[in-house]
């Protein structure tokens, strides 16, 4: 079945339980994603412009417009954009949101200071993310920012499961090893981020993923420096990588209620006091890149 296609078909069947999980005051993945997007518009001064790609159910163009922000949301899941409108109304919110797809945009040339996706780059192709990344450059004002986020390559070494086993397959083992004792050795975000860049890493991808909670058969996988390498050929310097969903414990006690309550405890702790810490990108299972055009 078309990437594109069975992506649609999930996320119009499990709106609901996705807005759910964005609303889960225990932790949530989707908000430790906006927290490190919230970073990146704390540069801007409020009345600033924002563009969230795959907005999903709309929390993070609501939580802009609440500081201030003219936020655009789009989604091509039209039952998405549904509870859009609904969470918008209960958090009496100005966000505007639109069903459509950013490929088909006719959205105006310099029109945004920030432009989030998260959780849309591992829906796509591979060709169709370098057409993403031109048209954000389009949208972008001059010192716009990017902010992208990404399933996180590096933290297969560490999940130690299938994902592990077909980064051995590859032959990838060592790249990601190399690239996350980049990150540690690094003191600063600046050294990091100048680190990654001079790595200019970029991996093959498999022809298959293996299946996680979201039963979408392919759904790519990127680097820190895969993804600095691929936004440099479209004249955008990085400059933040933000840890996402952090992983004190191993993957195979997360069956466990106990184990996993303190995990989701510990991964809120990370999310709202270290979201900023590069030195925890390794541990965790999706990142996110800030990056300047230039």
């Amino acid at each position: 079945m078309n990437q594109q296609v069975q992506t649609l078909e999930y996320f119009n069947a499990h709106a609901l339980d996705w807005n759910s999980k964005a609303n889960d005051k225990e932790y949530s993945v989707i908000e430790n994603r906006h927290n490190a997007v919230l970073e990146t518009l704390k540069k801007f001064p409020p009345k600033s412009t924002l563009l969230d790609v795959g907005c999903g159910t709309g929390q993070l163009a609501i939580e802009a417009s609440k500081r201030g922000w003219t936020a655009l949301g789009v989604d091509f899941a039209s039952e998405m954009i549904e509870i859009c409108n609904q969470n918008k109304k209960i958090e009496n919110s100005d966000a505007v949101f639109r069903c459509s797809s950013i490929f088909d945009s006719d959205l105006a040339p310099s029109s945004f200071d920030v432009i989030s996706a998260q959780g849309f780059i591992e829906y796509i192709s591979l060709e169709q993310l370098d057409n993403f990344i031109d048209i954000t450059k389009k949208l972008l004002r001059s010192k716009g920012r990017i902010a992208l986020g990404s399933r996180n390559r590096l933290f297969n070494l560490h999940s130690l499961n299938e994902f592990t086993e077909l980064e051995s397959a590859l032959g990838t083992i060592d790249k990601i090893v190399h690239e996350s004792v980049v990150l540690q050795k690094s003191d600063t975000q600046e050294e990091a981020i100048s680190a990654l860049t001079k790595l200019a890493y970029e991996y093959e991808q498999p022809t298959e993923h293996p299946l996680t909670g979201i039963k979408v058969d392919t759904r790519y996988q990127f680097t820190p420096s895969d993804l600095i390498t691929r936004l440099a050929k479209h004249n955008f310097r990085a400059e933040s990588v933000y840890p996402v969903h952090v992983h004190p414990l191993p993957i195979s006690l997360l069956k466990n209620q106990t184990a996993l309550t303190i995990h989701r405890q510990l991964a809120n702790l990370a999310s709202r006091e270290f979201i900023g810490e590069h030195k925890l990108v390794p541990y965790s299972s999706s990142f996110v890149i800030e990056a300047v055009s230039i």
